[in-house]
């Protein structure tokens, strides 16, 4: 031995997946960075709000027209990865699934118009542009027909690829439009958006499959096994989104735009500035654990294993979050959006909780356990808003940031009921007192923030933190 650390193969490639779509969501940082901070500017809380519930809308009908075809083709494309002949059966089934659902979601879209600006802001104002949206589901669907198979195939390189060209392709497309036509380029932008990534997806295609001819009847029977756990799960994201919505009209209505505006913000830095973590890994791990979900033991092994390393990578990540998040909101926004700062900062110490039960969770879809994954689904989506609405009301934005916390507590406990008595699989040694290590971090880090200052408390938390975490990512 020559006391060096090494990292065994399944870190290694778990780390080296982090890196590669860590770089990547870097980029898309960036440029989100600096697309959220014109937007700040040129559209205020006011626009944000309204592009968040463009946005959020949008996205519910996006997840009901799709049927997350997408991710349990990911599954079978995993499953199958070795046998040539059946993964391109299985490519040319899902291409055309997508197709066909992109087609039929977006003419759904147009139709429902204007019952979603009725919905969204009690009247019909909003249906044209409501209808303009419905080719986001066409555009979406063409995306996602080519990324799923490059995630499947674990064609990781032309999926970064695209990811990153289509960041700075996004952040070229909104600027202009923001600029000139402030909050009548919502919409534009929102499209252009999702044209250029339609575009870099086909450009980065898989090309070397080989070709094959299938019925339609063929077709659906060979997808029909993809289209029915993509039901469930898209049922399980309707509802999630569902309660989202309302949440948002919720918060619209009795408190004004500018609230939504806040929540957003302290939610979109929370879900994906720090849940950039979860993106990057899922991208191996995902499809690692269907190939291999089978196995009861293995597949302990490699959840234990991707909770250790999502534990060590957010440590460091949660206490430079909460130290720097008044910094963040005012790169990112204004100051104007400091308000949602009590959100952000003990939210924060929730992402602990969500990393382990959302590593549990993704046991559950690997194994094609559709209804299941709904039941669980739909009990976050009541806690959720059960916590939200009352804690918002008496509370403000701190009962926001704490509801995450419990929101994702509760979340973990149903999860891992789940995991433990349904699947009879169980947690390896270490990975509670890994979660309290993390929690307590976190905890120490928001004490710090509001005591000694944002600053020294980073200067003494952050090192011990981030040292700590490398050398268990070594071994």
């Amino acid at each position: 031995m020559n006391g060096k650390n090494h990292k065994s193969p399944t870190t290694a490639r778990v780390l080296k997946a982090l890196s590669v779509f860590g770089g990547v969501q870097i980029i898309s940082i960036l440029c989100s960075v600096a697309k959220n901070k014109l937007a700040a500017l040129w559209i205020g809380p006011v626009g944000i709000g309204l592009l968040a519930i463009y946005n959020s809308l949008t996205d519910m009908m996006m997840q009901l027209s799709l049927l997350n075809v997408p991710q349990s083709g990911v599954r079978d494309l995993a499953a199958d990865i070795h046998d040539r002949g059946r993964t391109a059966v299985n490519v040319h089934v899902i291409r055309r699934l997508m197709l066909m659902l992109g087609i039929a979601g977006m003419v759904l879209m147009a139709l429902l118009s204007p019952a979603f600006s009725e919905w969204a802001f009690g009247d019909t104002d909003h249906t044209v542009m409501f209808a303009a949206l419905s080719v986001v589901i066409l555009l979406q669907a063409l995306l996602n027909r080519e990324t799923t198979v490059m995630r499947g195939l674990d064609r990781l390189r032309p999926l970064a690829k695209c990811s990153v060209f289509g960041s700075v392709g996004l952040l070229a497309a909104s600027v202009p439009l923001l600029y000139f036509l402030r909050t009548d380029g919502i919409v534009p932008m929102i499209i252009s958006c999702y044209l250029v990534a339609a575009l870099l997806a086909y450009i980065y295609r898989v090309r070397d499959i080989p070709a094959v001819r299938l019925t339609l009847k063929e077709v659906w029977r060979t997808g029909r096994p993809m289209l029915t756990l993509g039901m469930y799960l898209t049922a399980s994201t309707f509802i999630t989104m569902l309660a989202s919505n309302i949440f948002i009209i919720f918060l619209r209505r009795h408190y004004g735009d500018a609230e939504v505006g806040f929540y957003q913000a302290g939610y979109t830095l929370i879900n994906t500035y720090v849940g950039m973590i979860f993106t990057s890994i899922s991208m191996e791990y995902y499809p690692r654990l269907a190939s291999t979900i089978q196995h009861r033991f293995r597949t302990e092994v490699i959840v234990s294993h991707e909770i250790k390393i999502a534990m060590w990578v957010l440590m460091p990540v949660a206490v430079t979050f909460v130290c720097c998040s008044g910094l963040i909101i005012k790169i990112l926004y204004t100051s104007a959006f400091e308000a949602a700062l009590p959100f952000i900062i003990i939210g924060a110490t929730g992402v602990f909780f969500r990393a382990v039960s959302w590593c549990m969770a993704f046991a559950i879809i690997a194994r094609g356990d559709g209804k299941i994954y709904m039941l669980t689904e739909t009990m976050s989506a009541v806690v959720y808003l059960a916590l939200y609405m009352p804690l918002f009301n008496h509370f403000g934005f701190i009962g926001l940031g704490v509801g995450y916390v419990v929101w994702y507590f509760m979340y973990l406990l149903v999860v891992y009921a789940v995991y433990r008595f349904r699947y009879g699989m169980t947690l390896r040694r270490g990975i509670i007192s890994l979660v309290a290590a993390g929690m307590a971090v976190a905890i120490l880090a928001v004490i710090g923030y509001y005591t000694a200052g944002p600053w020294i408390s980073l200067l003494l938390i952050l090192p011990p933190a981030a040292w700590s975490a490398w050398r268990k990512l070594l071994k």
